[in-house]
């Protein structure tokens, strides 16, 4: 089945829905709502057409952040999501505990490119001490996109980076595009609806939200929003 599979026309399809998903009701807890739905409809999607032998030897699972040391972009409405997200699970002090997190990798890694930020190898800010991830329900839709069939190959690939003989890492290629096409569309309508469309890093873009929320405001007027 995903040897016949028209990604020109299911872009068409999610363009179409995150249209109609963005075009109405843009409070917090509204896209928040819409953000679990096209979460939704992309995992149902995933499980309707990405059956392979790839897809039943996929080994991630909880406690493996063997890829959460790169670099994460976001679209506006999944960082308001995961911020909406974080203020109804944590406490205060919990929040303050992450917000320094936030920071320290803010700080770290703020101006570092791709291949920087892997040689850095720093975890990401939401890795639990177990390494499991505390928003996974709501992660972003690129860390849904990475998959890998050999979790301790994930990590010999990362320590390898630095010496230019990382070895190749097997995931699910279609995974990787479907997941990768509902982001372009989702970004696509956001630029149709006139809303801030430009990726943001997932830490800056949370950190931001967490200390001013009058940004999700500024965002659904239509404005662009500034991310430090």
């Amino acid at each position: 089945m995903q040897d016949q599979f028209d990604f020109s026309s299911y872009g068409q399809q999610v363009r179409k829905f995150c249209r109609a998903l963005m075009s109405s009701g843009r409070n917090v807890v509204q896209i928040s709502g819409r953000m679990h739905l096209l979460a939704v409809a992309a995992e149902r999607d995933l499980a309707r057409f990405g059956v392979s032998p790839e897809t039943s030897r996929i080994a991630c699972g909880p406690g493996c952040g063997a890829c959460c040391v790169l670099n994460v972009t976001v679209l506006m409405p999944e960082a308001i999501a995961i911020t909406w997200f974080l203020q109804r699970r944590f406490s205060a002090e919990e929040l303050e505990i992450l917000r320094t997190r936030l920071q320290e990798l803010r700080r770290l890694t703020r101006w570092l490119d791709d291949e920087e930020r892997l040689y850095l190898r720093k975890p990401c800010a939401f890795l639990d001490e177990c390494g499991s991830c505390m928003i996974h329900t709501v992660r972003p839709l690129l860390c849904r996109a990475i998959t890998s069939t050999d979790p301790e190959l994930c990590r010999d690939a990362i320590a390898m980076v630095p010496l230019d003989g990382a070895p190749n890492v097997e995931m699910d290629l279609f995974q990787k595009k479907l997941i990768e096409t509902v982001y372009c569309e989702l970004g696509w309508a956001l630029e149709y609806l006139g809303l801030d469309h430009r990726p943001k890093r997932l830490s800056s873009a949370v950190l931001n939200l967490l200390a001013d929320p009058e940004m999700i405001a500024l965002y659904t007027s239509g404005e662009s929003v500034p991310i430090n």
